[in-house]
């Protein structure tokens, strides 16, 4: 039985001319329905059709169009759908409109170049701007870019429609607003999936900034002299901003959204041997270190598709000193998170983001296999709790055998 309002919501999907509004928000409906949620897609230029071309291309005129379509969507969401809208309406006082009126509200902003819009011009305003005065839709100054969009997706060069519609479809789910289904489709092996989520993250979230208790444990049982140790899936820096009180620490994190806010962390407080790396570890970044004495990965190996993994894993070996250790903690099989979200694997699920299990006794195997002697192997809860939530982790020391 569905629960009225439980579907209830809005996706205002907004840019420039050319930046692709159309073509996502139809992927991102047709997603939404083949999930079972009921959705109702709107277009700006049809919706001004329908109206009857009552309303003209003066400044006033959009900025009145925009707060109709903003109660529009309104109106209909509170049937019980949900409704995501292609649509310029680029005024911040319709944006907060929008938030007033829906308590289940996504705001997606499309970023795309000049140049590019140009080259893809579907309407030819930008063909005709070169030839006459304009105030058309794409050159107006008096434009407001979205101020604190949910979603910024770059729409353009790598970024597929498809990846970018899943991308919105993915982003909904982690708000709770749409029903738990099943498609493959969503961050499953996307590694540009996989970034952009993380980039969003850290702009709006502030994480924990304390050492995890992972790290603690690791200074105290295994630290006992100065090293070189390297962090990969650093996030905020937590962890490696604590190891760089004693030790030299070479970080790496794929979201560059993270590593210039850590950058500037390190600057402003002054820390002179801890350096920050943009990249998937794995493969070629620039400025990493010949060898190290340790690497440290905490909650990254399960948020990594199996062949990142994989590469993460060739490249510990690699970087490590004979003798020198693997410090690894992860969500298990084990864990009771495991059986919520949406199962796109065997081991894989989305919840608020994407997570692939980790078989312990499995890995364990293959850890040996690679080439390191496990010092230290257990998995159980307790470990790693943080408020309500007590995983089952599993919690490895390996060292690189000669």
């Amino acid at each position: 039985m569905t629960v009225k309002g439980q579907h209830s919501g809005l996706i205002w999907i907004t840019g420039y001319s050319g930046a692709g509004k159309t073509t996502i928000a139809r992927i991102t409906s047709e997603n939404l329905k083949a999930k079972g949620v009921p959705t109702v897609l709107l277009d700006g230029d049809d919706l001004r059709s329908i109206f009857g071309e009552r309303f003209g291309h003066a400044l006033d005129d959009r900025r009145q169009l925009a707060h109709i379509y903003s109660r529009l969507c309104q109106k209909i969401a509170a049937c019980g759908v949900t409704v995501v809208i292609a649509t310029i309406a680029m005024f911040e006082s319709a944006r907060q409109e929008n938030r007033a009126s829906n308590e289940r509200y996504l705001e997606v902003y499309l970023d795309v170049p000049l140049a590019v819009r140009a080259e893809r011009d579907p309407k030819g305003l930008y063909r005709a701007a070169t030839s006459r005065p304009t105030n058309t839709v794409g050159f107006s100054s008096d434009f407001e870019e979205p101020v604190s969009p949910d979603l910024v997706i770059k729409n353009y060069g790598e970024m597929l429609p498809a990846a970018a519609g899943s991308l919105v479809v993915a982003e909904y789910m982690e708000l709770g607003l749409a029903k738990k289904g099943a498609t493959e489709d969503v961050l499953h092996g996307t590694s540009l999936s996989r970034v952009q989520y993380w980039d969003s993250y850290y702009r709006k979230r502030k994480a924990p900034i304390n050492p995890s208790s992972f790290a603690m444990f690791c200074n105290e049982n295994y630290f006992d002299r100065h090293c070189h140790l390297l962090e990969f899936g650093c996030g905020n820096g937590r962890d490696s901003f604590y190891f760089a009180k004693t030790h030299r620490v070479t970080a790496i994190d794929e979201s560059s959204v993270v590593i210039d806010a850590n950058r500037r962390r390190a600057m402003e407080e002054g820390v002179l041997n801890l350096e920050f790396c943009h990249g998937e570890f794995g493969r070629e970044i620039p400025g990493l270190p010949i060898e190290v004495d340790a690497v440290y990965g905490r909650f990254v190996i399960h948020a990594m598709p199996e062949d990142v993994e994989s590469r993460a894993l060739r490249e510990s070996r690699r970087l490590l000193r004979n003798g020198g250790r693997l410090f690894l903690e992860f969500r298990t099989t084990r864990d009771p998170l495991m059986a919520k979200g949406v199962q796109l694997g065997k081991a894989e699920r989305l919840t608020d983001h994407y997570r692939r299990f980790i078989d312990f006794n499995e890995f364990c195997a293959r850890l040996s296999s690679l080439g390191f002697n496990l010092e230290f192997a257990i998995e159980k809860h307790g470990l790693a709790a943080y408020g309500d939530d007590d995983p089952i982790v599993g919690r490895i020391v390996a060292t690189k055998a000669d």
